[in-house]
């Protein structure tokens, strides 16, 4: 009889059964690994590979496989492995603080020199890293090539443990660690003849402030605008640089916004979200994003219903210690019902025709069908109509689970919330929708991204309060049932272990359990 392979994990060891998945062993004995696609779509499930090999069913980030953690969901063990929680800090790059000074307004530029070489562009963001491992990403503030280090601009929070530490105790000859540089937010040659927009709250500003700065020194020939939004006056800690620059070149506009004082000569006294009303149609311009989470979020929604292109708004919202509270409840109570949609949509039946169309494609799409496995297909077809009809016909009807409790376990990036607005924005298009009542719709969709959009599964939230994510429970059942690995009979009475987000039942031997194990 052939010898099955095992992984050592945590001090346990668990079977791995023929074709089966390193994630899929793990679970099914109960082991604790985060997981949410199953597919390689999230990369919730990385471990490290410390002893043995594997192969993986789909080609993934080489980065993963150079750093030697495997993909767990979408990797066969080739024999024995020992495997182990990934290491956050696995690609820290050794650096040292070299130079400080305050901007005023309770933020601190910090010069971060790598101890080896680090091509970054601006606007990208470095995670810095402490010694005992706290990790905050921060933008970089300045341009390549200025001098042998790269700047940042840190902004004193409240209770904040880094930004405290980086603006009150650290002084130059400081080392740390730093992974990166990350993002998209940055300027690209292909964007000379655009119109830049560019919108920053807070310290947001010195890395749009260097995005600015490299489209000029590139020659950017189409009119930059830029937004610096604060509450006070005297939260412009760039202005006078802002005005200098506004001042060198011809194409460059700096319109400071600020909601509570009187702002300076040639400010606006406004939210600068609000300013985007003032650009117009935005199907041409490149827009970028800096700032608080709420800012950029709702920056993105005004934009989509200006015309704006989803691959033109380019963002880096800033990352707090603590995942935010869901404000979908608040965002559905202030949607107004929009008539002339719902009459375009034949009130209903063309709704039904346009989402029937566009499951039909997710469920055959490699990259979103992961997270509607074991989900009829009618069923979830049938919520989101309730759903959308509840908001464009305001009959305030639906009886569901909220856009952030329906996909709390899902892990989901930006970047795939794109991919599936894209393909839905494609079937719009199809079904011979007007563009206006298109950018309505998508601006509809894009007010739940923060939602949606998570770097870890989370649990449902009731009456406010968060509830622990259940992954697995051990379980004894009143009646016989059946093992769904190896389809033998589980009687009433001893151990199973039951997988909620799978839904799948093991018994005692598929599941590594002994029969008077007690859950």
């Amino acid at each position: 009889m052939t010898r099955l392979a095992q992984i050592h994990y945590e001090g346990r060891s668990f079977v791995v059964n023929p074709g089966e998945s390193v994630l899929e062993a793990l679970l099914r004995q109960g082991a604790s690994v985060p997981y949410s696609c199953r597919k390689g779509s999230c990369h919730t499930c990385i471990l490290k590979r410390e002893e043995g090999d594997v192969t993986h069913r789909r080609a993934i980030d080489p980065a993963i496989e150079r750093d030697d953690h495997i993909l767990s969901c979408v990797a066969v063990a080739c024999g024995d492995l020992v495997l182990a929680r990934p290491e956050p800090g696995h690609r820290a790059i050794a650096a040292e603080v070299v130079e400080r000074r305050e901007l005023g307004a309770d933020i601190v530029e910090l010069g971060i020199a790598p101890l080896r070489e680090l091509v970054f562009r601006a606007g990208q963001h470095v995670q810095l890293v402490r010694d005992d491992d706290l990790t905050r990403p921060y933008s970089i503030a300045s341009m390549p090539g200025e001098d042998y280090f790269f700047r940042l601009h840190v902004r004193r929070i409240d209770g904040g443990a880094m930004s405290r530490w980086l603006c009150d105790e650290v002084r130059p000859g400081q080392s740390l660690g730093l992974r990166g540089p990350l993002g998209d937010c940055c300027y690209e040659p292909h964007m000379r003849e655009r119109p830049l927009l560019l919108l920053a709250t807070g310290s947001g500003a010195g890395a749009l402030a260097a995005v600015a700065r490299q489209a000029l020194a590139e020659g950017h020939v189409a009119p930059i605008a830029f937004h610096h939004g604060v509450r006070h006056t005297a939260d412009l800690y760039l202005h006078a640089e802002l005005q200098q620059l506004a001042h060198a070149h011809a194409n460059f506009r700096y319109l400071p916004c600020v909601s509570r004082d009187a702002p300076p000569a040639g400010g606006l006294a406004m939210r600068v979200t609000e300013a985007l009303a003032m650009h117009g149609d935005l199907q041409a311009a490149e827009l970028f994003l800096c700032g608080t989470p709420d800012m950029v979020h709702e920056a993105r929604w005004r934009a989509i219903l200006a015309g704006a292109r989803r691959e033109r708004i380019h963002a880096d919202p800033f990352d707090f210690a603590h995942p935010p509270q869901p404000r979908d409840a608040e965002k559905i109570a202030a949607i107004a019902a929009d008539p002339e949609l719902w009459e375009a949509l034949e009130h209903g039946p063309r709704l039904r025709r346009i989402l029937a169309d566009f499951y039909a494609r997710v469920y055959a799409d490699e990259r979103l069908a992961p997270f509607f496995q074991g989900l009829d297909q009618a069923h979830v077809i049938g919520k989101q109509y309730e759903f959308l009809t509840d908001l464009m016909s305001g009959s305030r009807a639906y009886f569901g689970l909220s856009p952030y409790n329906a996909h709390h376990w899902m892990v989901i990036s930006d970047e795939l919330f794109d991919y599936r607005e894209a393909l839905f924005e494609s079937v719009l298009h199809e079904h011979g929708l007007a563009p206006p009542l298109i950018r309505r719709w998508m601006a509809l969709h894009e007010r739940f991204r923060a939602e949606i959009v998570k770097p870890a599964a989370r649990g449902i939230i009731s009456a406010g309060v968060e509830q622990p994510l259940r992954s697995q429970s051990v379980e004894y059942l009143d009646i016989d049932a059946v093992c769904d690995g190896c389809q033998q009979s589980i009687p009433a009475g001893q151990p199973s272990r039951y997988l909620y987000r799978i839904g799948s039942l093991h018994c005692t031997t598929c599941a590594g359990l002994a029969v008077t194990e007690e859950g």
